[in-house]
């Protein structure tokens, strides 16, 4: 009997402490794939607290919130975070990783790394972008009340159709009572949970999506390629219970679909797939129409709906 292929090695990577089993523990089970092993890393790992406290963000720099090991959270300054941010990603690049995570949104500055990475910001980025050049009145809710601001220029969120609104963790109620105009809500931050999705859900009738599901998207996207055999993806599973014609889709525009619901860009999902990003927009024009779907936003508020 052959024996079973390696499984796929991960570095989740915070910005603040590890452990953070919060936000991994669900991660891995949005994925869906039992078969990885798991690693944790902190930038600001073995960083005493005298010198944390000691490094408040500046006047005209980012604010960033997140988590020690002793479970307390802290404000920090973008700066102090990047400059221990970018030794450890490079240490874990040499480190036989087959997948490195960035689980946090705020850092903007790219990393050229070996080894495949997933950017939390960029795969957030990208998954806004498609929905406000789309038209989407999107809400935002940030952990902070100044990052909608710190923000804008890396989430796009100055087209006139995006609704921004901001809240502290502690207050999720006040900040959905602020989207009533929204059509799709984002909670910006991978400290939001599923269960606090569901509370904003229930408040808004809007469906809502958090950072956490759009960073499983693309891990999972990064882990077909890793292991080299297709699975059935979220996404994927979720077309399936569309009801307008969802099983004359080929099997190319259904890889497409679940690549644009997993966050991935046109380019992206051709290189993923092997094929040109003008072939993809062929594709999904087709999906598109196949399933009676006006626009990518609207299959998004479709499936996500569907997905309970």
């Amino acid at each position: 009997m052959p024996e079973p292929p390696p499984r796929p090695r991960l570095a989740f990577v915070t910005i603040g402490q590890a452990p953070r089993d919060d936000v991994v523990t669900e991660l891995l089970a949005l994925l869906g794939h039992p078969d990885v092993q798991a690693a944790q890393f902190g930038a600001l790992d073995g960083v005493p607290d005298a010198e944390i406290a000691a490094h408040p963000p500046g006047t005209r720099e980012g604010k960033l919130y997140t988590r020690l090991a002793s479970g307390d959270h802290v404000v920090i300054g973008a700066g102090f975070v990047a400059r221990r941010l970018k030794p450890l990603l490079l240490r874990l690049d040499e480190a036989g990783f087959d997948l490195i995570v960035l689980i946090s949104t705020g850092v903007f500055e790219p990393v050229r790394l070996r080894t495949p990475f997933v950017h939390g910001q960029l795969v957030v980025d990208a998954w806004i972008a498609a929905l406000v050049m789309g038209d989407c009145a999107l809400g935002l809710i940030y952990p902070l009340a100044q990052q909608h601001r710190d923000f804008a220029h890396g989430t796009l969120i100055q087209n006139a159709e995006a609704v921004a609104s901001t809240g502290e963790a502690a207050v999720l109620a006040d900040a959905a009572a602020k989207l009533a105009k929204a059509e799709l809500i984002l909670m910006h931050s991978v400290g939001y949970t599923e269960a606090m999705a569901r509370q904003v859900a229930a408040q808004t009738h809007r469906p809502v999506v958090t950072a956490r599901r759009i960073l499983a998207g693309a891990i999972r996207l990064h882990l077909a390629d890793v292991t080299e055999r297709q699975s059935v993806s979220a996404p994927s599973a979720m077309i399936d219970r569309l009801p307008e014609g969802a099983d004359r889709l080929t099997r190319r525009e259904r890889d497409v679909l679940a690549a644009v619901l997993d966050g991935e860009g046109n380019k992206a999902i051709g290189r993923q797939l092997g094929i040109s990003h003008r072939t993809v927009e062929i594709h999904r024009a087709r999906a598109l129409a196949k399933l009676n779907a006006t626009s990518t936003t609207d299959l998004i508020r479709r499936v996500l709906i569907a997905g309970g």
